[in-house]
């Protein structure tokens, strides 16, 4: 029953993807994290249902171009000549390592394999950029995005706490941790991976955030408040530590971010910051020492552990990837896919490897020069999002903690990646990432949107 509603369902949001110009975002959602319960129960767990959510972006992205072939470049070429050569430049690296890998392996699965990372996130930025162009639009796929990972954290507990189902659990053998003297159980709830949980209820924590300062009132304040409580416990069950470093990061460069471009932090929002403090420090003092001699409290041992070895993984997985990559594979890499999840199937020989980390992987497959062409490419994202910033904080000034929010999620991604890309190597987190970015895009729009609504309110 659950796999033929998941088709149905499937099949239904491809063709609204085809026929509508929105509405079509919360199936995205609602494809992306069926994706996975839905593959358990299937014989073999087959692989390729990790991108049946594609084909519902791949479905809005053909639209657009049916109707207007245009619209490909028009995120990045119609409010601002900085972004459009850096990408063409961008793709044009890509395109060529992707002929290198299909020449070198023959395999088009391996080079399809790689030109997925590096061609998913611009397609979203496409299709996102069509779709989100009202702030509320924006704020709705967040909150829609947090009522499932909250479902998805609730899995993981339930998990932890003796439930059995064959929704649960992750795919194959499943990850056995070995910290605290002993061995610790990866729990994965209904996503395919510990992984894959922990990223997406890392995701929640940041946009939980982002909604209570941007509008929240008291209750949904309270609401949020327990229910990061809750994802937080259930990120330290997955055991992937590294998602608690990155909303340490997003906390600590969300708040002198939105002081820089509002010149001064508003009373309501220094109100939520210390309510929350007092609100978490309850917590901490009442519930923690309940955990003492339990399981649980090995968990937490481990997840504090990760600010101890912070440093030295992203020296080892991050920055030192780069000799290794550069060593095995050379000055040009070695071509697409080579550092991908899973190419050790396609190509024998040194895959993988540096692709741990992110820098690694990109050294590994688009070779040194990336480096340069994707330092270009941010600058020119930064430039751009720069601009769109300062327009929001002189038209719509009570916009900027949403939309630093979103800018802030983003950049909290870039050290997580650097030192452990394998999660970004997901269609659905590449989608998530490339459909904030999208929004942030699409900033100009948004912002004329809400001059008029207003003046027809007015």
């Amino acid at each position: 029953m659950l796999v033929s509603a998941f088709f149905v369902l499937l099949a239904y949001a491809c063709f609204r993807g085809l026929t509508r110009d929105f509405g079509v975002v919360t199936f995205v959602l609602a494809i992306g994290f069926l994706q996975d319960p839905v593959r358990k129960v299937l014989a073999g767990e087959p692989v390729v249902m990790t991108i049946m959510v594609g084909l519902v972006v791949a479905s809005m992205a053909l639209r657009l171009v049916l109707i207007n072939p245009r619209a490909i470049a028009e995120p990045f070429a119609r409010w601002t000549d900085d972004v459009a050569p850096s990408v063409t430049i961008f793709l044009l690296v890509v395109g060529l390592q992707g002929v290198h890998s299909l020449v070198r392996y023959g395999s088009p699965v391996l080079t399809g394999l790689g030109a997925i990372f590096y061609v998913a996130p611009l397609v979203a930025i496409v299709v996102a950029y069509a779709h989100f162009h009202r702030f509320e639009l924006v704020r709705n796929f967040l909150f829609a995005f947090c009522v499932l990972a909250v479902a998805v954290a609730l899995s993981v507990v339930y998990s932890y706490s003796g439930g059995e189902s064959q929704l649960l659990g992750e795919v194959g053998s499943g990850l056995v941790i070995y910290d605290q003297g002993t061995i610790l159980k990866a729990y994965s709830g209904l996503m395919r991976s510990s992984e894959i949980a922990s990223w997406h209820m890392g995701v929640c924590v940041c946009f939980l955030i982002v909604l209570v300062v941007d509008r929240g009132n008291m209750p949904i304040f309270l609401i949020a408040t327990l229910s990061i409580v809750l994802l937080i416990g259930a990120i330290i069950l997955t055991g992937r530590r590294k998602m608690i470093i990155q909303i340490v990061i997003f906390a600590s460069m969300y708040f002198p971010l939105l002081r820089y471009y509002q010149q001064r932090l508003s009373n309501r929002f220094i109100g939520l910051v210390l309510l929350g403090s007092v609100v978490l420090s309850i917590l901490y003092v009442l519930v923690l020492p309940s955990f003492q001699g339990t399981d649980y409290d090995l968990y937490l041992a481990r997840g504090v552990s990760v600010f101890e070895d912070a440093g030295e993984r992203f020296s080892t997985l991050g920055l030192g990837t780069i000799s290794w990559a550069f060593r095995e594979h050379g000055f040009f890499g070695g071509g697409l896919g080579v550092a991908s999840q899973g190419a050790q199937h396609f190509v024998s020989g040194n895959t993988g490897g540096a692709g741990e980390g992110g820098i690694g992987k990109l050294v590994s497959e688009l070779g040194l020069l990336s480096l340069f062409v994707v330092a270009w490419l941010g600058i020119s994202f930064a430039r751009y999002l720069h601009k769109c910033l300062n327009l929001v904080s002189v038209s719509v000034p009570e916009k900027l903690p949403f939309v630093v929010g979103i800018l802030v999620f983003l950049l909290a991604n870039v050290p997580t990646f650097a030192i452990a890309s394998q999660v970004y190597g997901d269609v659905f987190v590449l989608i998530i990432l490339g459909f904030l970015a999208g929004a942030l895009f699409a900033l100009p729009r948004q912002v004329v949107s809400h001059l008029e609504a207003n003046k027809t309110i007015l």
